[in-house]
């Protein structure tokens, strides 16, 4: 069945309406009509078989047949922080990131990340949700990663995850090995920086508040790639690949 997204405040009793966009794409896109079953999700746990009731202005509405098994969530709560990079390779962080089973996803500024105005980031901010949004219906997960407002640098060492990384390409012989050695931790906090990485002093900064400072090898890669590549050794080691 397609899956469609209406958050918690769209369900009433055993009825959900869809937004504007949602009915865009299942009347005009999918061409379903009355009758049509589909499944959708609040982004919260919560999935649901459904079938089409009602279609007009206000918004395609479904009735709620049965409440579906959650499906799709790692058992590693993974909090993934993402220096603002441009925003092709932001998009695509959010859109694998919410795939692969990210937990919580916030963007963050430092030293060489993209400088953005309040406005512009508020957009930004707007389009991720978006972007998670689609990434969870096409994926089947259960519950949506909130995207956290941008915070600075601090706000990115701060945490109460047992395990604590900062992914930073100076480091030479890597430690990430010996890091995945261990046993499964409660949670993950994981820092990717943005194009052209993190400086020495902010390395240094998160040390002294308990990262442990590794690599992803000899080569450097682009943003997009070093959070996939973090996040698939994270749920390969800990989570739900192996």
């Amino acid at each position: 069945m397609r899956r469609f997204f209406a958050p918690p405040q769209q369900f009433y009793e055993d009825m959900v309406t869809l937004d504007s966009e949602e009915t865009l794409h299942l009347t005009r896109v999918l061409r379903l009509g009355m009758g049509a079953r589909v499944e959708v999700c609040d982004g919260e746990g919560g999935t649901f078989a459904a079938q089409v009731t009602g279609l007009d202005a206000q918004g395609v509405r479904l009735r709620i047949l049965e409440k579906l098994p959650p499906w799709g969530e790692s058992p590693l709560p993974v909090t993934l922080g993402i220096g603002l990079a441009k925003g092709e390779a932001a998009d695509e962080v959010v859109r694998q990131a919410t795939e692969m089973g990210v937990a919580r996803i916030f963007p963050f500024t430092c030293e060489r990340s993209e400088r953005l105005s309040p406005e512009r980031l508020a957009r930004r901010r707007k389009r991720w949700q978006r972007l998670a949004r689609e990434s969870l219906k096409s994926c089947q997960r259960s519950f949506l990663p909130p995207i956290e407002p941008a915070g600075d640098f601090a706000a990115a060492l701060a945490g109460s995850e047992e395990v604590k990384l900062i992914f930073w390409e100076e480091v030479r012989g890597g430690g990430l090995q010996a890091v995945l050695g261990r046993p499964r931790p409660r949670d993950v906090r994981m820092l990717i920086g943005p194009e052209g990485g993190f400086s020495a002093a902010e390395a240094a900064q998160a040390r002294q508040a308990g990262f442990t400072v590794v690599s992803l090898g000899p080569r450097r890669l682009k943003v997009a790639t070093a959070a996939l590549a973090a996040i698939t050794l994270m749920q390969y080691a800990w989570g739900d690949l192996a």
